[in-house]
């Protein structure tokens, strides 16, 4: 009786003591075993920046913490953003981590991680111009980066006459400061990076959401890298380093609706 009472005892411990999970093998899934090669386009600060190999920013240093969960290297392989997701699907890189919007188009062409930053763009303009609002855009030629959610935005959703791509961020900024249009729309955090760096003559006219959020791409159907992507994602954000992270980057914790 006392052998049968210890093997229930034992039984019972064994369910109600959580089995930790085992770390998924993903080294087979990758374009170089043993590296996570990621495409990205710098400088797009606060997200990439910087001069190879010393990239720094917000993408960076998750999809570094995120390598460590897996025990593996990062390569960083910075191309134009209009170009990133043609090269995943040739098996150019393993990931794309730079800054992109989970939309139904790149969803037919990509797998995306879950989100790790809501997406909002602003119109930024040159100061005097009197715009102040998307309606205050018809007519006129405004810019934008290639490939972006903020082109996009641009096409679709304002009134401009003509809107002009550039290949970076800082060519679209530049661009307006030349003169060559009269707003351009970018992602908030960019536009707010690009007036903490103190250009002048420039300000931010508007900020607005447009209800997406930021998430990085696998290969389709590369299923089981995404799984194991987003099982150390769940890792990072359960010991504090998605938040130290998201906190270094933008001054603030994440939202909620992040940190699931």
């Amino acid at each position: 009786m006392k052998k049968v009472l210890v093997l229930m005892g034992l039984a019972i411990a064994s369910v109600a003591t959580p089995v930790a999970q085992a770390r998924p093998d993903v080294s087979k899934n990758l374009v170089s075993p043993g590296t996570l090669t990621v495409g990205t386009d710098a400088p797009y600060a606060p997200f990439e920046f910087g001069d190879p190999p010393h990239y720094r920013g917000f993408d960076i240093d998750l999809v570094n913490a995120l390598a460590r969960k897996l025990d593996l290297k990062v390569k960083i392989v910075d191309r134009p953003y209009s170009t990133l997701i043609p090269r995943l699907r040739l098996g150019g890189f393993d990931l794309i981590a730079s800054a992109m919007s989970i939309t139904p188009q790149r969803r037919r062409q990509v797998s995306f991680m879950k989100a790790n930053f809501d997406s909002t763009q602003s119109i930024m303009v040159r100061r005097g111009s009197g715009i102040r609002s998307v309606r205050d855009l018809a007519g006129l030629t405004i810019g934008a980066q290639d490939g972006t959610t903020g082109e996009w935005f641009a096409i679709d959703r304002t009134p401009a006459r003509k809107v002009l791509g550039y290949p970076s961020g800082a060519a679209t900024v530049a661009a307006l400061k030349n003169g060559q249009v009269a707003a351009v729309i970018l992602d908030e955090p960019i536009a707010r990076q690009v007036m903490r760096g103190g250009v002048r003559g420039l300000k931010i006219a508007k900020s607005f959401s447009v209800g997406n959020k930021y998430a990085y791409a696998v290969k389709k159907p590369n299923n089981r890298l995404r799984k194991g992507l987003n099982w150390a994602f769940g890792k990072v954000k359960a010991d504090g380093t998605f938040r130290r992270i998201y906190r270094r980057w933008f001054g603030m914790n994440p939202p909620p609706s992040l940190r699931r």
